[in-house]
């Protein structure tokens, strides 16, 4: 993993209860469901915290099987620099 990605993780100035969602998301894809069975955290604050994280752009749906959403965190520099230019240079 790119050490700018943590850099640019650190400089969002995130809750602890987010980067640990997006440490989680970094292993393999989960849906909600599954983030607060693994998390502890409870379900309305994993779907607000969801919520924040793909609107900020550090986590994505990865693919959608039924009525289930399975997230992903996005790791990729240059997405991320797309989402928020100006944020760090390549």
């Amino acid at each position: 993993m790119d050490k700018r990605y943590y850099s640019y993780l650190a400089d969002m100035k995130l809750k602890a209860t987010e980067y640990r969602i997006v440490l989680v998301l970094l292993t393999k894809p989960y849906t909600a469901a599954q983030l607060v069975k693994e998390t502890g955290i409870a379900k309305g604050n994993t779907s607000r915290y969801i919520k924040k994280l793909k609107k900020i752009g550090l986590i994505e749906i990865d693919s959608i099987q039924g009525s289930n959403k399975y997230y992903k965190a996005v790791c990729d520099m240059r997405k991320l620099i797309e989402l928020m230019p100006g944020q760090i240079e390549l």
